[in-house]
């Protein structure tokens, strides 16, 4: 099936289950477990039931035969009992799970036409065969069998018979033995103690059968069977030796009564085979890779490395490991080789806990497996350089005669510790002799649950007209370990983009695809984005039920749910989750703040918020102003003012005083006011508010919003950025200080001097001095010298949002906690910074130590 096959394919199973990735209600959005396998997510990593989504687990010890059916070849066919001898239509009941269900061959099949044969669907590490037939009293087993397996290649050249080897058989002619198992060894050269073989098809296949005599009966036993389970009557002539001999029924017949011996009764053979299981190391983790987004990039990248993960012996990606030792001229010296050390790099689509590599390698059409090679994994951590850090986990071929032996095993197993891992790489070194190593198959495997995915809704539309989004809520199991991680994204417009496809289903770019020919040229997929206006990713909700931090009202909404765990054995399990609509109390709030750079880090400055409302029909004004202020600023609200832009440059319109306005408690990070007069629909007015504040940040965002109600029917609308007035110097919600100086400003110490005596009195120094332009969590450091420059004590203490005015404390006691002798002492406090190039971050100040 060709690409663009595959998706039309897909839409029409999306529009056979009529279903979007949401449900709009009321005033909701809803997704309920039934919408969750509409969203997006690196295929065949989510497991779905009637209760919602779980990330999939990857099994070990699985018996390969029960999902062969979900594989499938590059030229579609589909695992599963794949022939029979006789009686096909049953023959699937051998892979179904079941004991109580079974195959049998037709009852007038000659004995050659009693086999089955069964497809994995993709070439699989098979540790053991275990063929089990039905119980006593529902038939029997196969008198004796064999248990065939092959890897797919053709017996020979040319030729549509596979190549099959014999992994095992009964021995002598059973007629009790109702299970048997039979463990493989490796065909091609393996590891020592290398444990199973590369299998696709099993076959099992009699060799001997009782047919019409299984079993002797009594004549009455006899004619009570159905006639499809009558055996064969032997007939015997009483010789006058005493001995019997066989005869057929018309002899018989003839003989005197005398001479007529025994009559002996049969029940006719039942050979009834319940189950084939085929245990299996595991689940191999790339036979997706390419369908999960991810890829695999050898030296060069000609394209024949997918070869390697399609589950499929038939085909290998030849790699050249070796170049000729000798130059034009005979000697060593004149060989040059070009990137001596190269890789293989796999990046497996999504994250994993993987165990071990094994690379299958060819042995029909190269010179050998891989001399040498060093195994890789990274869970996608960088480097400062932006590189991928690697741990190394096994080695190969680290001298010559390792090099040699390696290249004569064609089943390389790579174990080492569970490791949670995104890349898999295998560096290797050229070497100085003509080798060409195949791979047909780099197989991974691991256990436990996906530990890191994220699955992202469509673009859910919330109507013609933008809605204010208040509140999302989920419901979920997150047990200890794990962990789940929701955000949104919010936007009005929308914009195509359109994927090209070849005829072959590669896809190529717009320009590639109007140089194709007519008949080179397949499928183009339509397909809606977020326009240019969307937002970016919010900060992860803490709770369900929290606000949401996306920019509304808003006509598109996008969730990302992302699913954690530390442990294997432990995954969330994403039931469903909502969001609250509210009507829009404007039809868009612009907001700016001017001036929009401040001439002083660290001093109170005089900054307005201008917010200029549009109304439209059905909106409901607003009253209420929130304004989220950055990490160490405290702003203290002057007044308001409402009226028209003119009157505003003006310093005219309706003013509001300091007293007249009332404000919230909404903690030292915010501002919350309420107006005197809300601000109405048919409104053309702006509001002004006048504000004092120090920055400490470079760059100092703000978040607004307008607020109407109170308590449960408290509704909030962000105001968006964007250049409201034209007489001020501002563009947005941000307010930037100067570049230059320090991280660290002037420095207070008091009282100073002071008394370390323990009368409560004095007996402490405190340093207060700003910090700029640093954010997040960073220590504050305090160290104390005497005047010989001797270090006398040390101390750090971590605070979050270090921006802003701070303060650190010095009792008097050194670093042993005995009290310093009287004098003089320098401290310097500042921060603890990783930026080796950050300037001023620790501040020397003399202090007196008196008692």
């Amino acid at each position: 099936m060709t690409r663009p096959a595959i998706i039309v394919g897909l839409l029409l199973a999306a529009s056979a289950l009529g279903a979007q990735g949401y449900r709009l209600q009321n005033n909701q959005v809803r997704i309920d477990a039934e919408h969750l396998p509409q969203w997006d997510f690196p295929a065949k990593t989510l497991d779905f039931d009637a209760t919602g989504a779980k990330p999939r687990f990857v099994r070990t010890q699985i018996n390969a035969a029960l999902d062969a059916a979900a594989f499938s070849d590059r030229d579609g066919n589909i695992g599963g009992v794949s022939d029979a001898g006789s009686n096909l239509v049953l023959a699937a009941n051998v892979i179904d799970g079941s004991d109580d269900t079974f195959w049998e061959p037709a009852a007038d099949a000659p004995l050659q036409d009693w086999w089955l044969e069964i497809d994995l669907g993709r070439l699989v590490w098979v540790r053991k065969i275990v063929v089990k037939f039905v119980e006593d009293d529902l038939g029997d087993p196969l008198l004796q069998f064999n248990v065939l397996t092959s890897n797919g290649l053709s017996a020979f050249s040319q030729s549509k018979v596979l190549s099959y080897e014999r992994a095992g058989r009964s021995e002598g002619l059973n007629k009790r033995q109702r299970v048997f198992e039979f463990g493989l060894k490796p065909t091609l050269n393996a590891d020592e103690g290398f444990v199973g073989d590369l299998a696709r098809y099993i076959q099992i296949v009699a060799t001997a059968s009782d047919l019409g005599q299984a079993e002797e009966i009594s004549e009455a036993t006899w004619s009570s069977l159905p006639a499809d389970e009558r055996g064969d009557v032997l007939y015997f002539r009483s010789e006058q030796s005493g001995t019997e001999r066989l005869v057929d029924k018309e002899e018989y017949d003839a003989l005197a009564a005398q001479q007529q011996g025994t009559v002996r009764h049969y029940r006719r053979e039942r050979p009834r085979l319940a189950e084939v299981e085929v245990w299996a190391v595991g689940d191999n983790i790339s036979l997706d890779i390419i369908d999960r987004g991810g890829q695999i990039v050898g030296y060069g990248n000609l394209g024949a490395e997918v070869l390697t993960l399609d589950g499929d012996y038939t085909t290998f990606w030849a790699v050249e490991v070796g170049f000729s030792s000798l130059g034009f001229s005979g000697n060593l010296s004149d060989v040059v080789v070009q990137d001596p050390i190269r890789e293989i790099l796999l990046d497996l689509g999504a994250w994993y806990w993987v165990d071990r590599l094994l690379f299958v390698f060819d042995k029909q059409s190269s010179g050998g497996a891989f001399p040498n090679y060093i195994v890789k994994l990274s869970d996608g951590s960088l480097a400062p350089d932006g590189s991928l850090i690697f741990t190394t986990l096994g080695e190969r071929g680290k001298s010559g005669i390792e090099e040699q032996e390696n290249q004569r095993l064609f089943y390389q197993e790579n174990p080492f510790p569970l490791t949670r891992a995104r890349f898999l790489k295998a560096d290797y070194r050229i070497l100085q002799s003509s080798i060409r190593s195949g791979i047909r198959e780099i197989q991974i495997y691991g256990q436990g649950f996906i530990p890191r995915l994220s699955t992202t809704s469509e673009m859910i539309e919330l109507g013609s007209r933008p809605r204010i989004l208040s509140n999302i809520s989920w419901d979920a199991d997150v047990p200890t370990g794990t962990q789940l991680q929701i955000r949104t994204r919010t936007g009005n417009d929308t914009k195509d983009l359109i994927r090209y496809f070849n005829n072959t289903g590669g896809e190529v770019s717009s320009e590639g695809y109007r140089k194709l020919a007519s008949f080179q040229k397949g499928d183009s997929l339509i397909s809606q984005i977020p326009g240019d206006d969307w937002s970016n990713w919010s900060p992860f909700y803490e709770n369900s039920g929290a606000p949401i931090a996306s920019p509304s009202p808003r006509r598109f909404v996008m969730i990302q749910a992302t699913l954690l765990s530390d442990d294997p054995e432990q995954a969330v399990a994403l039931h469903n989750l909502h969001i609250d609509l509210e009507t829009p109390l404007a039809d868009r709030i612009l907001g700016e703040i001017a001036p929009r750079t401040v001439q002083n880090s660290g001093q109170r400055e005089i900054v307005n918020l201008y917010l200029e409302p549009t109304f439209a029909s059905g909106n409901r004004g607003f009253d209420q102003v929130l304004l989220v202020v950055p990490p160490g600023v405290e702003m203290d609200l002057l007044d308001v003012r409402v009226g028209a832009e003119s009157e505003l440059e003006n310093d005219g319109g309706l003013l509001y005083s300091f007293d007249e306005i009332e404000r919230i408690d909404s903690g030292p990070d915010s501002l919350w006011l309420r107006l005197p007069q809300a601000v109405e629909v048919g409104s053309t007015d702006m509001v002004a508010l006048r504000l004092a504040g120090s920055f400490f940040l470079a760059s100092n965002a703000f978040t607004v919003s307008v607020g109407l109600g109170a308590d449960a029917e408290q509704v909030w609308q962000r105001v968006d950025a964007g250049d409201v007035v034209a007489f001020a110097q501002g563009r947005d919600l941000v307010v930037q200080t100067p570049f230059d100086g320090g991280l660290v400003g002037d420095v207070e110490a008091a009282p100073n001097p002071f008394t370390p005596n323990g009368d409560g009195i004095n007996d402490q120094v405190r340093f207060s001095f700003p910090v700029f332009k640093v954010q997040g969590d960073k220590a504050l450091i305090i160290e104390i010298y005497d005047l010989s420059g001797r270090l006398m004590g040390r101390t750090e203490r971590v605070v979050g949002n270090v921006a802003g005015q701070q303060s650190v404390e010095w009792d008097g006691r050194d670093g042993e906690g005995k009290l310093v002798t009287p004098g003089i002492y320098v401290c310097r406090v500042g921060l603890n910074v990783d930026d080796e190039n950050a300037e001023r971050t620790m501040v020397a100040k003399l202090v007196a130590v008196v008692y």
